[in-house]
């Protein structure tokens, strides 16, 4: 199984994430696995890497669909991909995705923000006092910061990366390469 480790403030990671959404839709199996690069737990400046990131990746999301603008901070994204499982639990995990990506990259929406993030859950079809409860549930979010910690030990920092077997990819494949990986 091919799995796609990523975040939301990522460009290379939002590529990577529309890209391998294609090959869902293609029928390959992929799983997104989420990784809050920051690990904050508040809001930074948008750092000149990310600055620069973006400007190498612009062309590549908007190929894809995908505005990239500069964001006024970079948040953590714990609470992004709390949301995230749910959405992933009822089969709406490409569709919060896509929320996400568009909701930070293009409306430069606060991610941190409860009330927001339950306004992009309705947004991608969730249901909105779900969103809220799985918001305060500390104990979910306790539990994916420690499986994120157990990614970052097994040698995960970036996003994004593609794993197979075990075995850590560059996520910056061509095409070609990506769409063999996943068996297509």
């Amino acid at each position: 199984m091919l799995t796609l480790h990523h975040d939301v403030t990522a460009p290379a990671a939002a590529v990577a994430v529309l890209r391998c959404q294609r090959l869902v839709d293609a029928g390959a199996r992929v799983t997104f696995s989420p990784l809050d690069v920051l690990g904050l737990a508040i809001s930074i400046p948008v750092s000149a890497a990310l600055s620069a990131e973006i400007e190498v990746h612009r062309e590549a999301a908007r190929s894809l669909g995908l505005v990239l603008r500069r964001p006024s901070r970079q948040p953590p994204t714990l609470l992004t991909h709390v949301v995230g499982e749910l959405a992933e639990e009822i089969g709406l995990g490409a569709s919060w995705r896509w929320t996400c990506l568009d909701a930070y990259w293009r409306e430069d929406l606060d991610l941190t923000d409860p009330d927001v993030l339950t306004m992009m859950g309705e947004r991608a079809g969730l249901d909105g006092d779900a969103v809220a409860a799985r918001l305060g549930d500390r104990a979910r979010a306790n539990d994916l910061r420690e499986r994120m910690l157990a990614q970052r030990r097994r040698g995960l920092g970036g996003v994004p990366v593609l794993e197979l077997d075990g075995t850590f990819v560059p996520a910056e494949l061509p095409d070609r390469d990506l769409w063999q990986l996943a068996g297509l």
